[in-house]
């Protein structure tokens, strides 16, 4: 019998059984960045400006952010396939991905007792966030995560065609 399945330990309903998993299960640990490869290269547009950024520059950017101004653990970063590939082969998905999954994760979870750290207005509800995501995408977090793609690197839109696999 085989079973595949991933656990999150952050996880608070998986954390008691982590270790009985753990004790009778053969398990394999996937670092933060396990597959980025699969991504590499691809361009993502942020906001109203659809300014254009490598997508795994950007999730480094923002997990450098978390570990080392906000101090958060390793179990919270994004890994390479926090979005789905089809959210980051098209500019409306991604910036509806961006919003309600990035943003909304870093507000609610993963920097919840840190926004000041990562948000560059801490006192901002969600939807005052996602404006300013909008509106100016650097003004989000508490500095600018990551430089832009010069325009001639950046590709052509490719009509939302999908790159890479979704885990």
């Amino acid at each position: 019998l085989y079973i595949w399945a991933t656990m999150n330990s952050a996880d608070q309903g998986v954390f008691p059984m982590d270790t009985a998993f753990k004790r009778r299960w053969e398990f394999r640990y996937m670092g933060i960045d396990e597959g980025e490869g699969e991504i590499a290269g691809k361009v993502v547009r942020l906001g109203e400006k659809h300014e254009p950024v490598e997508w795994n520059a950007l999730r480094h950017a923002i997990n450098d952010l978390l570990k080392k101004g906000a101090r958060v653990n390793e179990d919270k970063l994004l890994g390479p396939f926090f979005l789905k590939a089809s959210a980051l082969g098209d500019d409306a998905a991604f910036d509806e991905a961006f919003k309600s999954k990035v943003l909304l994760y870093l507000y609610e979870d993963a920097a919840k007792m840190k926004r000041p750290k990562v948000f560059r207005h801490p006192d901002f509800t969600y939807s005052e966030i996602c404006a300013e995501y909008d509106s100016s995408a650097d003004a989000v977090f508490v500095s600018e995560p990551v430089a832009r793609v010069e325009a001639d690197e950046a590709p052509e839109d490719d009509g939302g065609a999908e790159t890479g696999s979704e885990a």
